[in-house]
């Protein structure tokens, strides 16, 4: 930046005469508090303290103190999830910013908003080898917008139009690059305002082909993803049509907990661990509704669920229109209003093809989700992994924790191979009650993101399920949660293994599956050195007991549980012949 540059930026033109000068850092600050941001998320660095010590000395606004980068937009995307309220983050440029790449790149891909601020390198010293130095268009493809500040003047600008593009539907992160020196300085500025954009297409002849499509189904089904999660009323939207059609759900990752899953429609959660029986199910629909899902490889089981006869796909990104399946009605809009519309057409033109009722001539939509959910949990037990054994098996450790989980809890889950059984056999009631990642498939999001879940909504205990693997990722958050006596319940599936990888079938040519395994550490002694309460157990019941003690405790409780090395695969345990009626 030129003196020049400086001094116009310092007293303004004629636009800014008058303005009171104020430090970049406030400029940021208080761009982020007219947005309605109430928490930023990060770890003090040289280049950030001008924003750092600006949240830290003014009160509306929480500064929360990670201890590692990876974790910080961890936590603020369990913060977002958790609430629909979205929290900033903050790192160093360089090292910072590229730890928190990961955690970028996850909120992208499941469309969670935060403006990620780093105290990038100042202009005059790009290619002089300052510390932290990286291209600024490093960034590019892991946010939904890379905006990089080059003046003092443009700050509340760019502030503006990084807000407005992370709010602004389908909604993700936007990394906002500020100098450090500009964050440092003093300068006054035009302020802007942060406006997301409302955009709408011309859907009218989709919807009269869907509602003539639906009215004369007679085994429609709906295909319920995050898009869903993320409509305002999406959840009340989708029950309402799923009662107009009488249709078996199925839910994608993002869409876990959008349909109550103790409703005697819902079907299961897609993906290669999706049972027999609803596979079949969702082969046989002669309408498949798709709301709001981009039909990512992992929920689809790369692509090879079968989506029924005919598909409506309703999406905001018209670019997902025929990437991943054929399409046969496009609807671009939002996923509760399509669910509204599609509802209010069929009841108005009345069901065709079930003789103007729900239980005329097509399925029962009630009756074949609810066998084909039955038959499932029938061939886990005769599997046997409901024998009350030691080690503990995953579905009997999930289906005791779930018991004596408050309904209203917020429940974290990282990955790994326990996260498949818990797609099917750990329910979910709401989607801000279930923090899970969609297609990214990142390791250690769980314990971060039941921070962010407990900083967001305080009057709920957290649960977060994690297993050994994904916990030593990011175990250091275990002070993190300690640090602000969370009520966090962490339980971890202990089977020292890598289990997703040594069940996976492309290990099997290698000869025996589990060539990755370790001696797990002491996570209960790990823990109480963190600061929390811990136990060890060895059986499903013993975790229910110790997880039911957990929820009346005050701050963290770490349970470790030894899990059985050697258990099918949830997707090994998902095929099976299915015989439920489909008429």
């Amino acid at each position: 930046m030129t003196d020049a540059d400086a001094d116009a930026d310092t007293h303004g033109n004629g636009s800014d005469a008058g303005r009171a000068a104020k430090t970049g850092g406030a400029h940021v600050y208080e761009a982020l508090v007219d947005a309605g941001v109430d928490t930023l998320v990060g770890i003090p660095g040289t280049q950030t303290l001008p924003l750092d010590r600006t949240v830290v000395e003014r009160d509306e606004m929480r500064y929360v103190m990670a201890r590692h980068e990876t974790a910080v937009p961890h936590i603020a995307w369990g913060y977002y999830e958790a609430s629909g309220r979205p929290a900033a983050t903050l790192t160093v440029p360089g090292p910072g910013d590229t730890n928190a790449m990961h955690g970028l790149k996850n909120a992208y891909e499941d469309s969670v908003p935060i403006l990620h601020v780093s105290a990038d390198v100042d202009p005059d010293e790009r290619g002089k080898g300052p510390i932290h130095e990286i291209e600024p268009d490093t960034y590019d493809n892991a946010v939904k917008a890379n905006v990089n500040v080059e003046r003092r003047r443009d700050l509340p600008a760019d502030v503006a139009r990084g807000l407005e593009t992370a709010l602004t539907p389908p909604t993700g992160p936007v990394r906002l690059g500020v100098p450090s020196g500009i964050l440092d300085a003093e300068f006054a500025a035009p302020a802007a305002e942060v406006a997301p954009e409302q955009t709408s297409f011309d859907n009218e002849t989709a919807y009269d082909d869907a509602v003539a499509r639906l009215a004369s189904a007679e085994r429609p089904l709906l295909y319920v993803g995050g898009g869903a999660r993320r409509a305002e009323g999406g959840p009340r939207a989708v029950a309402d049509l799923a009662d107009a059609l009488d249709a078996p759900v199925v839910t994608t990752y993002k869409g876990k907990g959008v349909f109550p899953e103790d409703d005697d429609r819902f079907l299961g959660v897609a993906g290669s661990h999706l049972p027999s029986g609803a596979e079949r199910v969702l082969g046989s629909a002669d309408v498949v509704v798709a709301l709001g899902t981009d039909f990512d490889g992992v929920t689809t089981a790369g692509w090879s669920l079968p989506m029924g006869d005919a598909l409506v796909h309703v999406t905001l990104d018209p670019d997902a229109i025929d990437a991943s399946y054929d399409t046969d009605v496009a609807i671009v809009d939002d996923a509760a209003d399509a669910a509204d519309r599609l509802r209010e057409g069929v009841e108005e033109q009345g069901l065709e093809g079930r003789d103007g009722s729900a239980t005329g001539d097509g399925w029962d939509g009630s009756r074949v989700a609810r066998e084909v959910r039955e038959e499932y949990d029938d061939h886990l037990r005769g599997l046997g992994l409901f024998d009350g054994g030691s080690p503990a098996t995953t579905p009997e450790l999930l289906a005791a924790v779930r018991e004596v989980t408050p309904r209203e809890a917020s429940v974290a889950v990282d990955v790994g191979g326990f996260r498949l059984w818990a797609m099917q056999t750990f329910p979910a009631y709401a989607p801000e009650g279930f923090v899970a990642a969609g297609s990214w498939a990142g390791m250690g999001v769980g314990l971060p993101a039941a921070i962010g879940a407990q900083l967001a909504r305080p009057d709920r205990p957290a649960l977060c399920l994690t297993g050994d693997g994904g916990l030593l990722m990011c175990i250091h958050e275990l002070h993190t949660a300690a640090e602000y006596d969370l009520d966090i319940t962490c339980v971890v599936s202990n089977n020292a293994d890598y289990g997703v990888i040594s069940k996976s079938p492309k290990i099997e040519g290698y000869g025996d599956g589990h060539q990755f395994t370790w001696t797990a550490p002491d996570f209960a002694t790990v823990a109480e050195g963190f600061g929390w309460e811990a136990v060890h157990v060895e059986s499903a019941a013993e975790a229910g007991e110790a997880v039911a003690d957990a929820m009346d405790a005050d701050g963290p409780v770490l349970v470790d549980v030894d899990v059985e090395t050697d258990e099918p695969s949830a997707a090994e345990a998902s095929a099976y012949d299915s015989t439920v009626a489909l008429d």
